[in-house]
C-alpha cells in the first residue's frame, strides 16, 4: 500500500531526488544516515532475501493460474462463482462509498467546528478500530434478529452496514489529518469569492484532501476483500469466503489457489484506482500551515453535531460493549465461559504471543528495509514493492500462498528430520509478516522521511558517524511514527482471522478462533468473553496509536 495511517499527516513523501546542504563542500543527494547503510553488501543481500521471501507466496498463487484445474472452474462457474463475484463487488462498492462519506463527514465535523464534546469525540470516533467486524456483526445480528426476523437480518446490506461502521476510522484518520494540515488561507480565498463555508468545503477542502481519502479508501477496500468472519455471519458469499470453503471443504490447495487469483485481480484494480486518484492530485500550501479556523456552533446546530458524534460512538462501540458485557455476565453465571474453547487465560496468552512475535518481526524487518533501501535507484524501488506486496493481497490469498510455499519446502528434504514448516508456529508468523510487513515499513519510512535533512547534515558535520546519527537523532525523532506503525501491526495481527484459521499450529488457539468457533454455532453468550478480551486489548492498542499519532503531529509541527 502506498501509505498507512501513520503517514496520514504527510501522505506525499519528499522528493527522493531532493538535495541536502553540503557537508564537505560538495552538494550530494539527501540520503539519510539510515539509508546510506544500504551500501553494505551484507545489508543488500539481506533486504533482497526479505523481498523475495515476502513476494514468493503471492507469486506462487499467481503462477497457479498457468495450469488451471478446468473441472474445478467449470463446477464453480456453474454453481457459486457468479454469486461470489456479484456479492464481492456489491459489498466492496457499498462499503467504500459508506466509509468515505461517513469518515470524511465526521472528520470535517470535528476539525472545522466547535461543539460540546468535540475534543473527546475526536478520539472516541477512532475506537471502532478495536472491535473486529465479526464481533460487531454477531452483536447486531442477535440484536436485530427478533424485530426484523432471522431471514431478513442476514442480508448483504446489513453486512455492508456493519463493515462500514467498523472500517470508517481508516478514512476518518486520513481525512482528519488532511483537514488539520490545510491552511485557512485557501478557505479564506474561497470565502472572499462569495463561497459559503459548505461550498468552500466542496470546492477547496475536499479536493485538497482527495489523496488522503484515496489512501484511506484503499485500506478499507483491502479489509473488505480479506473479511471472512463478518460475511459468514450474514450468509454473504464472497470470493474470500469461497477460498476458505474450497480449502476446508475439499482440501484442494490448487483449487483454493486458483480461486484466490480472482481476489488478486480485484486487489490490483483497487490499487490502480487508488494510485490514479492520488497520482493526479497535486495540491500545495503557500505560507505557513496555520490550520483551519474552527467555527463555534450554537443552539440547535451544536446539539445536532454532538448528537451525530455521540450517536455514531454509541452505535459502533457503546451498545455492542453493553451487549457483550451482559452476555459475559450470563456466561459466567451459567458456567458457559469455556463451553467452546476452554480457558480464557490460555487464549489471551496465545493471542498476545502471536501478535507480539509478528509485530516484533515486522518491526525488525521494516527497520532493516528502511536502513537498506535506496529509493533513488530502480533496484531499491523494485525491492520495496516486492517487500510490501503482501499487504496488497487479501489474507486468505496470503495464507494459501504460504501454505503452498511451505509444503513445497517440506517436500525438498532440506530441513532436518522431524521438522515441518506446514502447521508450525514459524509458518504462521511468516504468513503474518508477509501480510503486514508493509504496514511497518511504510510507517517507519514516512516517519524517517520527516526528519529534517539539515539536522542530519549538522550532526555529520560535527563528526557523528552514520550509526550514531541514526540511533541518536533519526530514530528518536521518528519514534512516534515507528510506535504508531508497530501498534497498527499489533492491532491487525490481534484481530486476524483468515490467516490464523488456515495456518495455526496444533495448540495455538487464539481469541479470534474462539469467537469463530462460537459464532459458527450461534453461541453468542460463549463468544462474548473472548470478544471482550479482544476489544479490551484493542482499546489499549488504539490508545497507544492515538498517543503516537498526536506526538508525531507535534514533532512534525
Amino acid at each position: 500500500m502506498s501509505s498507512t495511517i501513520t503517514d496520514a499527516a504527510d501522505l506525499v513523501p519528499p522528493d527522493p531526488g531532493a538535495t541536502d546542504g553540503p557537508v564537505d563542500g560538495t552538494a550530494r543527494p539527501a540520503v539519510s544516515a539510515i539509508g546510506q547503510r544500504a551500501r553494505s553488501w551484507t545489508t543488500t543481500t539481506a533486504i533482497t532475501a526479505i523481498a523475495i521471501a515476502v513476494s514468493v507466496p503471492v507469486l506462487v498463487i499467481v503462477w497457479s493460474i498457468v495450469q488451471p484445474s478446468t473441472e474445478v472452474w467449470e463446477e464453480l462457474w456453474a454453481t457459486r462463482l457468479p454469486g461470489m463475484i456479484r456479492d464481492t463487488a456489491t459489498l466492496l462498492v457499498t462499503v467504500l462509498a459508506g466509509t468515505v462519506v461517513l469518515g470524511t463527514s465526521l472528520a470535517w465535523l470535528v476539525t472545522a467546528y466547535q461543539f460540546p464534546g468535540r475534543r473527546v469525540l475526536g478520539w472516541l470516533l477512532v475506537t471502532p478500530l478495536a472491535i473486529p467486524g465479526y464481533v460487531l456483526g454477531f452483536v447486531w445480528l442477535d440484536t436485530l434478529q427478533e424485530p426484523l426476523g432471522a431471514r431478513s437480518v442476514r442480508s448483504i446490506w446489513l453486512c455492508a452496514l456493519v463493515l462500514t461502521v467498523t472500517l470508517y476510522p481508516y478514512v476518518y484518520l486520513f481525512a482528519r489529518a488532511a483537514f488539520r494540515e490545510q491552511s485557512q488561507r485557501a478557505i479564506d480565498v474561497a470565502r472572499s469569492l462569495g463561497c459559503s463555508r459548505s461550498t468552500a468545503f466542496w470546492r477547496v477542502a475536499l479536493p485538497m484532501a482527495r489523496p488522503s481519502l484515496a489512501g484511506g479508501a484503499a485500506l478499507v477496500g483491502m479489509e473488505v476483500l480479506t473479511d471472512v468472519g463478518t460475511v459468514r455471519l450474514f450468509n454473504v458469499s464472497t470470493i474470500a469466503d469461497g477460498v476458505l470453503r474450497v480449502w476446508f471443504g475439499t482440501g484442494n490447495r490448487n483449487a483454493a489457489a486458483e480461486l484466490a487469483v480472482l481476489l488478486i485481480g480485484i486487489a490490483v484494480v483497487l490499487i490502480a484506482m487508488e494510485r490514479l486518484a492520488r497520482g493526479r492530485a497535486r495540491f500545495t500550501q503557500s505560507g505557513s500551515r496555520t490550520g483551519l479556523h474552527v467555527e463555534r456552533l450554537r443552539g440547535g446546530r451544536a446539539a445536532a453535531a454532538s448528537a451525530i458524534g455521540w450517536g455514531m460512538f454509541t452505535l459502533a462501540v457503546a451498545l455492542p460493549l453493553y451487549r457483550l458485557v451482559t452476555w459475559a455476565i450470563e456466561a459466567r453465571r451459567t458456567d458457559q465461559t469455556a463451553t467452546v474453547a476452554g480457558d480464557l487465560g490460555f487464549h489471551v496468552l496465545s493471542s498476545l504471543r502471536v501478535a507480539a512475535v509478528a509485530t516484533l518481526s515486522c518491526l525488525a524487518l521494516g527497520l532493516l528495509l528502511v536502513a537498506g533501501l535506496n529509493r533513488r535507484r530502480r533496484s531499491g524501488a523494485l525491492l520495496a514493492r516486492m517487500a510490501t506486496l503482501g499487504y496488497t493481497v487479501p489474507g486468505p490469498v496470503v495464507a494459501i500462498g504460504v501454505l503452498v510455499t511451505l509444503a513445497a519446502l517440506d517436500r525438498t528434504g532440506w530441513l532436518p528430520d522431524g521438522w515441518l514448516l506446514v502447521g508450525s508456529f514459524a509458518g504462521l508468523i511468516y504468513a503474518l509478516v508477509v501480510r503486514f510487513l508493509a504496514v511497518a515499513y511504510q510507517g517507519i519510512e514516512s516517519s524517517v522521511a520527516k526528519v529534517s535533512p539539515s539536522v542530519v547534515a549538522s550532526a555529520r558535520t560535527l563528526g557523528a558517524g552514520r550509526v550514531r546519527v541514526a540511533s541518536r537523532i533519526e530514530l528518536p525523532l521518528a519514534g512516534a511514527g515507528i510506535i504508531a506503525a508497530s501498534v497498527l501491526v499489533a492491532i491487525d495481527t490481534l484481530k486476524d482471522l483468515p490467516i490464523t484459521l488456515i495456518l495455526r499450529p496444533f495448540g495455538t488457539e487464539t481469541l479470534p478462533i474462539w469467537v469463530w468457533q462460537a459464532t459458527s454455532e450461534s453461541l453468542w453468550v460463549q463468544a462474548a468473553v473472548p470478544s471482550l478480551a479482544i476489544v479490551a486489548i484493542g482499546m489499549v492498542l488504539v490508545a497507544a496509536l492515538l498517543w503516537a499519532l498526536e506526538h508525531g503531529a507535534e514533532a512534525v509541527s
